[in-house]
């Protein structure tokens, strides 16, 4: 059996802007950065 990742994966996840730069972050790597960063 062959994995295939579904094409609309990154357009049902949310973002949020951070810091200075406005850079747009996912939730889960935004939750990561803040308990190991």
């Amino acid at each position: 059996m062959t994995y295939v990742a579904d094409a609309s994966r990154y357009d049902r996840m949310t973002y949020r802007r951070t810091g200075r730069s406005g850079l747009d972050l996912p939730l889960l790597s935004l939750g990561l950065w803040h308990n190991f960063g």
